[in-house]
């Protein structure tokens, strides 16, 4: 669970940074312009989308989050089946990959015309099944946790990059990479509980997704000589 929570944070987090185009290390704020910022992302980024069928452990047990909407104060609603059940009961259609796809369609209250109706009563079914609880927005929570923590310590994250460059200038770094490399060094100076070697990787699959291969070893060149001067 943790696993996907923190590659969705880390994601928006990439895009809100991205988004605020923080570009020179001599970046500073207006808190109440930032907090601001931040209110309006959110509410133009659906973070309950996020959630769709995934597992989450609760209360000892495996459920499958089907249906999801973020509610205030860091909160979201989520309609969970145990997930033995919601595979046990998937199995009565044909195409049960084709049928989540169907039902996160149905989530986003998209138009779900042309769908067999064994989906429906599937859906029928599972919604009978599942029940509904409210608790933390776990992927929002972090993202603000990362986002808060690289504007924070803007300054010493990107001294570290700038620092560890070699045979290139930190104002030639494009502004994904960049954030990419502001969201890892924050996990590597300044958050606990997050090894090294994760935070490195995911900065790769980070840049495998939304950079170039090129980027990739630029990028894991650079955390590879801040992870080794912050061991030192």
């Amino acid at each position: 669970m943790r696993y996907w929570i923190d590659r969705r944070a880390r994601e928006l987090s990439l895009r809100f940074m991205y988004s605020l185009d923080v570009k020179s290390a001599d970046f500073s704020y207006d808190f109440d312009d930032f907090t601001s910022n931040v209110s309006n992302f959110w509410d133009t980024n659906p973070i309950n989308n996020y959630y769709m069928l995934k597992v989450m452990r609760i209360k000892d047990e495996d459920m499958i989050v089907i249906g999801s909407a973020a509610l205030s104060n860091n909160k979201i609603f989520l309609r969970i089946i145990s997930k033995d059940k919601f595979d046990k009961l998937t199995t009565k259609v044909s195409n049960p990959e084709k049928f989540k796809v169907f039902l996160k369609t149905y989530n986003l209250n998209e138009k779900i015309e042309g769908h067999d109706a064994d989906f429906y009563k599937l859906l029928r079914d599972i919604f009978s099944n599942s029940k509904k609880v409210v608790t933390k927005n776990v992927i929002k929570n972090k993202a603000d946790e990362i986002i808060h923590g690289c504007v924070k310590n803007i300054k010493p994250i990107d001294d570290q990059i700038d620092q560890s460059i070699k045979n290139w200038r930190f104002d030639r770094i494009n502004s994904v990479d960049l954030n990419i490399l502001r969201i890892a060094v924050f996990e590597i100076l300044f958050s606990k509980g997050i090894p090294v070697p994760v935070s490195i990787k995911e900065a790769i699959v980070l840049a495998l997704k939304y950079s170039s291969d090129e980027s990739c070893s630029f990028i894991n060149g650079i955390l590879d000589t801040i992870s080794k001067r912050a061991l030192q």
